[in-house]
């Protein structure tokens, strides 16, 4: 299988790495189109508004000056070609740190997974929380044809590594949290104010019925879930504007 790996992190993280490791040990060819430097918490951000540089690393193998999804869209868009035909899969990741419930939106790990789909290229996104990568790694790999074979292009696979894995995955359906950020002053500089964030607060989600994310890997488990790249309708909201209008 020819996959192309792709982060956030930069192109030298150890995630990113661990994965080219083990899964070129399988037997796969290995491609990789990551940022040049640290990147997370991009989202869906690409480079419109000016030129963006791709360096060679060595064949089939770039950085790029810009976001995860760029590594993504610029790789298929790119009149010149990078890579000589499509992937069979992106793997984006593997992220150093979660990417569950409301933070698969800020993710952009998760973002350059769900621009693969809308590339027509099946994705999987992974995110290790403390575990080791290389036993993530192995553990993609090892279940890489059963993870494969449910894939489609109206979704990506989301997975989520707890620093104490228990060796088994669960299906799950991502969280809800809701962050109730301080927002302080941090410096006054004449006119300006100078402004952070701090002292984040969660407020978690339960829906009745089903398992999500949190919750498993909570309990120790890798969380497996389906992300919907395009589900925008809400059934509710459309109720609502029917009775006003």
């Amino acid at each position: 299988m020819t996959i192309l790996l792709v982060n956030d992190d930069g192109y030298q993280a150890e995630g990113i790495t661990a994965l080219e490791d083990v899964l070129s040990s399988y037997g796969h060819e290995i491609w990789l189109s990551a940022p040049k430097k640290q990147m997370s918490g991009m989202s869906h951000a690409m480079t419109i508004g000016r030129a963006m540089e791709i360096k060679r690393i060595k064949e089939n193998h770039y950085w790029m000056d810009g976001t995860p999804v760029d590594c993504i869209l610029y790789a298929k868009r790119y009149e010149e070609g990078l890579f000589p035909h499509d992937p069979d899969l992106v793997i984006s990741g593997i992220n150093k740190g979660y990417n569950l419930a409301t933070d698969i939106t800020y993710s952009g790990t998760c973002g350059a997974a769900r621009e693969a789909v809308l590339c027509s290229w099946k994705a999987i996104a992974v995110s290790s929380e403390g575990y080791d990568m290389h036993e993530c790694a192995h553990f993609i790999a090892r279940n890489l044809e059963k993870l494969y074979a449910s894939l489609d292009l109206r979704s990506f696979l989301n997975i989520n590594f707890p620093p104490s894995f228990s060796g088994e995955m669960r299906l799950t359906i991502p969280g809800e949290v809701r962050y109730l950020d301080k927002v302080i002053l941090s410096e006054k500089r004449g006119d300006s104010d100078i402004v952070k964030i701090e002292d984040v607060v969660r407020a978690d989600y339960h829906v009745d019925g089903y398992l999500n994310d949190m919750e498993a890997c909570n309990e120790g488990y890798a969380s497996v879930s389906s992300v919907s790249i395009l589900n925008y309708s809400n059934p509710e909201g459309f109720k609502k504007l029917k009775e006003v209008f």
